[in-house]
């Protein structure tokens, strides 16, 4: 029985193995990456005549992922290609990350190039930062010569934000007077008063709050963290004065409960040690939820000049 098993398990991987067939080769240098990569850079710079000579007469295009897949043509491309590089500073379309472009030889005189890129720029118009993930395939002719067709995969999201950049949209609304401003001014006299017990009072328990300039990036401090920080802080300086600048302004965004206060304060602080006096400027943003409390805070305080 056992050799019975043993044979038929052999018999079984054996068929598995002959099922595999080979169905061409994958390139990583290849003649139809270098016309792909010709192809890109005329593409950026807006080189129709250059464009027009690496495709055949017949060539087609794709956006795959566009409402409308039906075929496009070589005026669509060009029109595409005139404007982007007209209009799009630094324009680049370069690879991704690590990725790299494969050529792919299969059947009979079939090949296929797979690139795996981001398109990259500024619009000079609003400023938007295009970072536009891009997969595409080039179809090549049986003399692998010319491109015959193009199927492009990018991010239509981005595309729609870039668009978007034109319009005049509202996203919420910006208040002078409001009840939840008091946020702000409370934490600010608190501050004033040295007020530690106060100023805990205001903040939810895993609000994070940030030194955005003397922190590293995504750094924050804890509820516990900050209010220690300030006990040493408190133990060198002493707050002479704080004032409003301006005054605060509330955001409140659309489809969202929270609400945003920013606000401007002059400072004086002394030194406990030297008695040397100093007004300082300070921006703070916090976001309250809506029972009040403080759940972030970002605040730009410039430690280097506090009083010596």
């Amino acid at each position: 029985m056992k050799t019975k098993i043993t044979l038929l398990l052999f018999v079984a991987s054996t068929l598995v193995f002959a099922q595999k067939k080979k169905n061409g080769t994958i390139f990583i240098e290849h003649p139809g990456i270098e016309i792909v990569n010709e192809f890109n850079k005329a593409f950026v710079e807006g080189d129709a005549e250059k464009l027009k000579s690496l495709v055949t007469k017949d060539f087609k295009w794709w956006q795959m992922n566009a409402m409308n897949t039906k075929p496009l043509t070589m005026k669509n491309l060009i029109n595409r290609s005139t404007y982007l590089s007209e209009n799009v500073m630094g324009l680049k379309i370069e690879d991704r990350g690590s990725a790299y472009s494969d050529a792919m030889e299969y059947g009979k005189d079939n090949l296929n190039v797979y690139t795996y890129q981001i398109l990259k720029g500024f619009d000079k118009n609003t400023g938007y930062k295009f970072e536009i993930p891009r997969n595409s395939i080039f179809f090549f002719s049986k003399d692998g010569k010319k491109i015959t067709g193009l199927s492009v995969i990018d991010s239509q999201l981005k595309w729609a934000k870039s668009y978007d950049a034109w319009q005049t949209r509202k996203n919420g609304t910006i208040y002078k007077d409001h009840t939840m401003i008091a946020k702000a001014r409370l934490l600010y006299a608190y501050f004033a008063l040295g007020d530690i017990p106060g100023m805990r009072s205001l903040y939810k328990e895993n609000a994070r709050i940030t030194d955005v300039m003397n922190s590293d990036m995504d750094q924050y401090n804890t509820v516990d963290e900050e209010m220690e920080n300030l006990k040493e802080f408190y133990k060198l300086y002493e707050v002479v004065n704080v004032s409003e600048s301006g005054y605060p302004d509330l955001l409140e965004y659309e489809g969202t409960e929270s609400k945003t206060i920013i606000s401007w304060w002059d400072i004086t602080f002394k030194n406990k040690k030297s008695n040397a006096i100093k007004e300082m400027k300070q921006h703070s943003q916090i976001v309250v939820n809506k029972d009040g409390k403080i759940i972030r805070e970002q605040y730009y305080f410039n430690a280097s000049q506090l009083p010596e």
